[in-house]
């Protein structure tokens, strides 16, 4: 946590700044070791003084790097290159199995609206849409479509399983309904596991 808010503070922060608030306490610093006529106080004063200098200089070279770091695009399938839709459906259909969920078949209908595993128990069914996973983002529309479709297998619970980002207002409607998000390092971990079994077999 305190890392992030370092970055973003440092984001915020132009170099040219930190330079010259570094020069600027070099200055101070050493003004006041010239007033004070002591020639220790001269020694300490420059020492601290460069020292400040120095160090705004490395947090600017730092603020630098992760502007640079941040305009970079990142690729969210980067890590997940050959990973097939099959092995995803055959990776949460085995884990749903583990957690004692009863695997029924999909129907061609739920197919074509991209759920790829339907998983029982106790009565409550949860639908597994993976038709969409690799969709850099999940905009609204997606999620609402996904709810539609979701009452018309008559499930209990929708969950979108994506390499994607979400946009800001697709939080706000899975809280209202019956859609869940399988994103970020869950999905991740999933396509590692997915990827696993396939070089197993």
């Amino acid at each position: 946590m305190k890392k992030r808010i370092a970055a973003s503070f440092l984001n915020r922060i132009k170099s040219w700044q930190l330079i010259g608030l570094g020069i600027s306490g070099w200055v101070t610093l050493y003004s006041v070791a010239i007033l004070s006529c002591d020639a220790g106080s001269f020694v300490v004063g420059n020492a601290q003084g460069g020292c400040f200098a120095v160090t705004m200089t490395l947090a600017s070279l730092e603020a630098r790097r992760l502007k640079q770091d941040s305009a970079a695009p990142v690729d969210p399938l980067q890590l997940i290159r050959g990973v097939t839709t099959q092995q995803l459906n055959q990776t949460i259909a085995l884990f749903m199995q583990r957690q004692e969920f009863i695997i029924e078949p999909t129907k061609p209908g739920a197919a074509q609206m991209g759920f790829g595993v339907r998983a029982v128990n106790s009565g409550r069914t949860l639908v597994f849409e993976t038709g969409r996973w690799h969709e850099p983002f999940i905009d609204l529309p997606h999620v609402q479509t996904t709810e539609e479709n979701r009452k018309a297998v008559h499930a209990d619970l929708a969950i979108i399983v994506s390499a994607g980002m979400p946009m800001e207002d697709v939080h706000a409607f899975a809280d209202t309904h019956a859609v869940q998000l399988f994103i970020g390092e869950e999905f991740k971990k999933l396509a590692v596991a997915a990827q696993s079994q396939n070089q197993a077999t």
